[in-house]
């Protein structure tokens, strides 16, 4: 898939373009085979004065730099001077990558303006996880330009962008006044869309005071979080907070239901009720707040109950006798049904609609927040990447463009539970990209009906240079023991490097399973020739051993990546660099496609 192939970057659902700027060729190719594995747009360029050009340079604009230090022409440290004192890119998150890991070193390239500083050799996990920080400071400048749409263009109206942006500016002073407020926008309401700006104001406003709130919203938008704000942005936030589920109530007898809220008196003559008597839920959390969800699902005379401790005036208890008390409680209520239409329909108290008809929170469906919806993935992502150990984890763009367009009939609970099986899924392949094979409907469409013959798997069809005599599936015959054994354990874990290096007992520093998987490919694709051209995919199927469409297009990917820098060193006249660390039994593979390379510069 072609990730710099989109017309605009303005929608979070895409990748993130990296700009790469090492001049190793051989690092320079692995570091972007997996930055693009992991679903990043990547421009890759030799030193400081080319990454300079490709900052300029049409289309996508560059977001975050990763940097080598000592390169030629121009090293790091000059680049990092030339990205912080351009105010077009002054503000790009710059990571460096060096050899070079003294601590005065260090310091000079954060007195510079580096954001991070990683010291070479390091493990490729490592350096993707420092990348995924960088990412969300992209994401959050594109939700700062959706915001605040730069002035001038004559595309947008002044008015609209005064209020956006000082809308925007106040969520940042009530953070200020409500420290409370940072720690609910990362954790409970997420997003930055002008919806959810106006739905915290809403939330501030009616948070103070004990009149009472009515959150209103379709299921699954997310309204037990708000009433949950509510309490914890409230002068309350130290005192209970308790949740009624009204259709668990509904289902219980009357009279058992008006007790739990309003107290059993004296002589109640119930089961499991002392003779005493017991107060109910309003006296157990007096001086807090009392949720109830899904409030017209409670029977309709404890509803026209409650009016009188909404409005502080005595109430009896339910069942028995016993002295009137009142309560200090704050309530909230919420429903996905319209209580107006209710309440004429006489299946709720139009006294107590009316009370709660000027205190209401319009809780808005995921599809009225859209821009939200990748900033909500990631956020349910990371929830469960400790639980299926998925630390590094990420979306394939193609997977989020595809979750940001779905339609959710559940809202904010439905995304939520298809990234978790997203994830279970991934964690069970091993796979630390997430892509749309991991979608839930996906697995569906290759299992057989009930009762019905498992579908034949269709074969790969694989050329017949790609397949030498004698040879099977796995590729015994053509691969030498050796060979086969390195193979199997990248199969096994899915060509992560790292993971197999672990299995083989090999170290990450010395790099010798990168060095002998870069010739395993050049021997494929030589295997793979037809009439002076390569035959990528079968090349390809070779290596990976199976019909993995996942692990096809990354390898594909992976033995594209490696043509190019044949190609780039041969018009170069640096073939020699080619040859680094490579084992002696691949060195003719890498000559005969230095040779085809040159052939097609010459044409």
């Amino acid at each position: 898939m072609d990730l710099q192939g989109e017309e605009t970057i303005e929608s979070e659902e895409l990748p993130v373009h990296v700009l790469l700027v090492e001049d190793e060729p051989d690092l320079r190719s692995s570091l972007r085979y997996n930055l693009k594995r992991n679903g990043y747009a990547v421009t890759d360029v030799g030193n400081g004065q080319e990454a300079l050009t490709a900052l300029k340079a049409d289309g996508p604009p560059v977001e975050i730099v990763v940097s080598d230090v000592m390169m030629p022409v121009m090293d790091g440290h000059a680049l990092v001077r030339a990205v912080r004192s351009d105010q077009a890119t002054a503000e790009l998150p710059f990571m460096f990558l060096t050899a070079k890991g003294d601590t005065a070193d260090r310091v000079e390239g954060f007195r510079l303006g580096a954001d991070d500083y990683l010291t070479k050799p390091f493990d490729i996990e490592e350096l993707l996880a420092r990348v995924q920080v960088l990412a969300r400071r992209a994401y959050t400048a594109r939700r700062m330009r959706k915001l605040l749409p730069a002035l001038g263009t004559g595309a947008e109206k002044p008015g609209l962008v005064k209020q956006t942006g000082d809308l925007y500016a106040k969520v940042a002073e009530w953070e200020r006044r409500f420290p409370q407020l940072a720690v609910i926008r990362n954790d409970s309401i997420v997003g930055a869309s002008m919806r959810t700006m106006l739905l915290l104001r809403e939330i501030l406003v009616r948070a103070p005071g004990k009149d009472p709130v009515l959150i209103i919203g379709e299921t699954g938008t997310g309204k037990t979080g708000v009433a949950e704000a509510l309490h914890r942005l409230g002068p309350r936030a130290d005192k209970p907070f308790r949740v009624v589920n009204c259709a668990e109530l509904g289902a219980a007898d009357h009279a058992i239901t008006a007790g739990r809220l309003f107290g059993f008196g004296k002589g109640s003559g119930l089961a499991n009720v002392a003779k005493e008597g017991q107060p109910g839920l309003l006296e157990d959390v007096d001086g807090g707040t009392l949720f109830f969800d899904e409030i017209h699902r409670l029977p309709l005379d404890a509803q026209a109950m409650l009016l009188l401790p909404i409005e502080g005036r005595p109430f009896h208890p339910a069942v028995g006798k016993g002295e009137p008390r009142t309560v200090d409680v704050k309530f909230i209520f919420a429903t996905n049904v319209d209580l107006r239409a209710e309440s004429q329909a006489g299946r709720f108290p139009f006294d107590l609609y009316q009370r709660l008809a000027q205190s209401q929170i319009r809780v808005p469906a995921l599809a009225e927040r859209r821009e939200d919806i990748a900033t909500l993935a990631a956020h349910f992502l990371d929830e469960c990447k400790g639980e299926y150990e998925l630390q590094h984890a990420t979306f394939a763009p193609s997977l989020l463009k595809h979750l940001v367009e779905r339609r959710y009939d559940g809202n904010i609970r439905e995304l939520r539970n298809i990234v978790r099986e997203i994830a279970r899924r991934a964690a069970f392949e091993l796979d630390t990209l997430l892509t749309l094979e991991h979608l839930p409907e996906a697995w569906d469409k290759v299992q057989p009906a009930a009762g019905s013959a498992p579908e034949p798997v269709p074969e790969v069809a694989m050329p017949v240079a790609a397949a030498p005599p004698g040879t099977d599936d796995d590729g015994d015959g053509f691969w030498h023991e050796l060979e086969m054994q390195e193979l199997r354990a990248l199969r096994r874990h899915r060509f992560k490097i790292a993971a197999a290096e672990v299995e083989l007992g090999l170290s990450s520093k010395s790099r010798t399973l990168t060095n002998h998987l870069r010739g395993m490919c050049f021997k494929a694709l030589c295997s793979c020739e037809q009439g002076g051209r390569f035959d990528v995919r079968g090349a390809a199927l070779l290596v990976v051993g199976r019909s993995d469409a996942a692990l096809l297009d990354r390898t594909v990917e992976r033995l594209e990546s490696y043509l190019d820098m044949v190609e780039k060193h041969a018009a170069a006249h640096t073939v020699e660099t080619l040859f680094n660390n490579l084992p002696r039994d691949y060195r003719k593979h890498v000559e005969r496609a230095i040779e085809l390379a040159r052939e097609k510069l010459q044409r």
